[in-house]
């Protein structure tokens, strides 16, 4: 007799698959998080070098963004994913070669762009498949799922590198791609939903003219979730780059790195489903606001703190505030954009994450380059106050 079932606690079965998917998906692409720093800097010789690279690979996604409002109005947004799942754990895999750093930037600017599609094409089905009164509590699920897997990636991640080198991580980053484009493969969504083989174009839909980047940005609530994603993805880069920077600069290895950001998810898995839930019922709002000030607190209390191991708790503790805007900023741009506008809204809208990238890692560099290295701490924790302050500005 079956004791115990595993399943996400979704309305649909459609969020369960997604949820699922993500799961997968995300192990694998945080396999990297705490060694491709490090990695980078192994082929450019500069931790400043490090953070340019990573402003640069934005161009890679601000490219997709943009174009990506073409191939979803043609192609089926499944066909999308499973290209995108495709070429982008290939080319993971195909890192084990690179041995110089123009090899570096053509393969990891090529496997952000489809790495961007994926994270596209699995937002709009999450969406699609949400009901609107539910759609707090349908993101917060999702994240759940998937910062469940950037529990267990990084910390798989840092442990192989250390006893067995990049290598192995890399192809199993891979072969983790390939199991989520499985997985997908084989639920029979066809059989389920038929007009999912279709290009959007190909429904009747109401046709929007006009430049849809000024379209995008004639709306007030539009350029509010705009800003909110830019400082959340700002976060993200400043903990994908900065933390195993900071952890061989107090000389520990990458096993290290792992467990200080699989132990930051943690915030998110517990807080991530309330906030969502809290949202549908109140607002986004008072969260949103509140997250960005408790990363500011925090991270001005590691830049006080002399201590490695009470920096590193701090850190972990900082990603409580961003728990309570990862589920919101998708919310909010949702709440503020009609169905008929979606595909081409979107692509505008995922542009906030290559900014964000560009901007956070920029900033990194440039601290690095004009004051000293726990600075970057202070510096962070200025621009997070002021997001704070800000989206107190926003309306519900």
């Amino acid at each position: 007799m079956r004791i115990f079932k595993l399943r996400t606690p979704h309305i649909s079965e459609e969020g369960r698959l997604f949820s699922w998917t993500s799961l997968i998906y995300s192990i694998g692409i945080s396999m990297l998080l705490p060694i491709f720093p490090n990695f980078i800097e192994s082929i450019v010789h500069s931790d400043v070098y490090v953070g340019f690279f990573y402003s640069a690979m934005s161009v890679s996604m601000i490219l997709a963004g943009l174009v990506s409002s073409y191939f979803f109005k043609r192609y089926s947004r499944l066909g999308i994913l499973y290209a995108a799942l495709l070429v982008s754990g290939l080319l993971a895999m195909f890192f084990v070669f690179v041995n110089n750093f123009y090899l570096l930037f053509v393969i990891d600017f090529i496997r952000t762009f489809f790495v961007l599609f994926v994270l596209m094409s699995v937002g709009l089905f999450v969406h699609d498949f949400a009901k609107a009164k539910d759609l707090g509590k349908t993101e917060g699920f999702y994240f759940l799922f998937n910062n469940i897997g950037y529990l267990i990636g990084p910390i798989l991640g840092g442990v192989i590198t250390k006893y067995a080198g990049y290598e192995p991580v890399f192809v199993l980053s891979g072969l983790c791609l390939f199991a989520a484009l499985f997985f997908v493969g084989h639920q029979h969504l066809l059989a389920k939903h038929p007009s999912l083989a279709l290009p959007p174009c190909a429904h009747p839909k109401k046709k929007n003219g006009g430049n849809k980047i000024k379209r995008f940005f004639s709306n007030k609530n539009r350029i509010g979730a705009y800003l909110i994603s830019i400082s959340l993805i700002s976060w993200m880069s400043f903990k994908a780059i900065f933390i195993p920077l900071f952890v061989v600069m107090n000389g520990f290895e990458s096993d290290v790195s792992g467990v200080i950001i699989s132990l930051a998810i943690l915030p998110c898995i517990l807080f991530e489903f309330p906030i969502g839930n809290y949202a549908d019922k109140h607002g986004v709002r008072i969260p949103i606001a509140a997250g960005f000030l408790i990363i500011a607190s925090f991270l001005l209390a590691a830049w006080v703190s002399p201590i490695f191991y009470l920096d590193a708790l701090f850190i972990i503790l900082a990603n409580i505030g961003g728990a309570f805007i990862e589920p919101l900023h998708d919310v909010y741009f949702f709440k503020n954009v009609s169905k008929e506008e979606e595909e081409e809204m979107i692509g505008v809208f995922v542009t906030s994450d290559p900014i964000g990238r560009f901007i956070g890692p920029a900033i990194i560099s440039v601290s690095l380059l004009l004051l000293p290295f726990n600075y970057v701490f202070v510096v962070f924790a200025g621009i997070f106050a002021l997001s704070g302050l800000l989206s107190f500005m926003i309306k519900d």
